[in-house]
């Protein structure tokens, strides 16, 4: 096993108050599981991700020491299986009970990963 060495007085870049916020806001998530349990979508798709798969990759998308591309999370999710697999039920939205966001966040990587689409 390759050992690495440790900054411990390295500091993270500064973040805007406003875009920690919202990260925080979709770091809530304690993985429960309800919003997957009343997903009409997963019931009647085994491959579909759910709302939990769904939210992490908006919490990574969001912050910006993840350097991962809007290419990489489209590869991630970009399909039947993720995104646009989502029937829109939102029943998810609706028995969180962190009462993420879950809806507007799913809403706005689908409007995301169709305008990728068609270019």
């Amino acid at each position: 096993m390759k050992e690495q060495e440790v900054y411990l007085s390295r500091l993270e870049e500064r973040m805007e108050p406003e875009l920690a916020e919202k990260i925080y806001e979709l770091d809530r998530c304690i993985e429960c599981g309800c919003c997957v349990a009343g997903c009409g979508t997963a019931r009647m798709r085994e491959d579909f991700v759910g709302a939990v798969g769904l939210n992490k990759i908006a919490r990574f998308r969001l912050d910006p020491r993840d350097t991962r591309t809007d290419d990489d999370f489209y590869e991630l999710i970009g399909d039947d299986q993720g995104v646009f697999g989502c029937m829109s039920l939102l029943a998810c939205h609706d028995i969180c009970p962190k009462q993420l966001p879950l809806a507007t966040q799913i809403a706005f990587m689908r409007r995301k990963m169709a305008a990728m689409s068609w270019k």
